[in-house]
């Protein structure tokens, strides 16, 4: 059998050492890396990008005149609105307030002139009673005093009608054509003092001469006996008696 006999290669010896150079580099880095990581670390830095918008803009625009004049005159027209409107609306709440405060006025003075009212009504209905009362009371005093007064009169009236029909038939002539039996109611009106103002039959006796005989005996006995107080005279103003020639 044919072996090849190998043969040195050159420069490997070079390159052996070349690499234990290499690893003993690298071990002592690795050393000294360790030693150094064991130390604390800073926290990295936050770098903050922003973007430039280097978009060139287009050049701005020149303004409406026209267009904000209007905006701004409707602006104005609207705030003048609205402060018309608030004004309204606080001098509408200001006529309330005033027609609420004269609506309670009105009905206090309303409650006090009723009040009154009611007060001078029981006032003038208790005074009526009073003055009712008064007045009942005084017309029964008065006409018992009038009771007694014509209680007391009575007599005296009588005695005066007696006495004035004695006078007429004092004064009285019988005609000739009057029969027995014959009387008549006559009707006499009496001034003070006993002065005849009129006489008139007032029931006749049928015989209108005998009648007439009467009335002018009445006034030739003028004047007839008749009280001189006063008060009894009143019952003498005018009076009327039966006049009987036979009685």
């Amino acid at each position: 059998m044919w072996r090849r006999t190998s043969r040195p290669i050159p420069g490997g010896t070079r390159a052996f050492v070349y690499a234990l150079l290499v690893h003993i580099t690298l071990l002592f880095l690795l050393g000294i890396s360790l030693r150094f990581s064991t130390r604390p670390s800073e926290p990295p830095r936050v770098v903050q990008a922003r973007v430039v918008d280097e978009t060139p803009k287009p050049a701005p625009e020149p303004p409406d005149t026209a267009r904000l004049q209007e905006q701004a005159r409707r602006q104005a027209e609207a705030e003048r609105a609205r402060q018309a409107e608030v004004k309204k609306q606080q001098e509408a709440e200001h006529r309330q307030q005033k027609e609420t405060e004269r609506k309670k006025r009105a009905a206090e003075t309303e409650k006090a002139e009723k009040k009154k009212a009611a007060a001078l009504e029981k006032k003038r209905i208790e005074n009526k009673r009073r003055k009712e009362a008064e007045s009942a009371l005084q017309e029964q005093v008065a006409a018992e005093e009038k009771g007694r007064a014509d209680a007391r009169a009575q007599g005296e009236v009588e005695r005066y009608k007696a006495l004035i029909r004695q006078k007429v038939s004092r004064s009285w002539n019988r005609p000739a054509t009057a029969g027995k039996g014959l009387q008549c109611t006559v009707r006499v009106r009496l001034v003070a003092g006993g002065e005849v103002l009129a006489a008139s039959v007032v029931r006749s006796s049928g015989d209108p001469v005998f009648d007439r005989s009467v009335e002018n005996a009445v006034y030739k006995a003028t004047p007839l006996p008749v009280p001189q107080d006063p008060q009894l005279f009143e019952y003498f103003r005018e009076i009327e008696f039966v006049f009987n020639p036979e009685n």
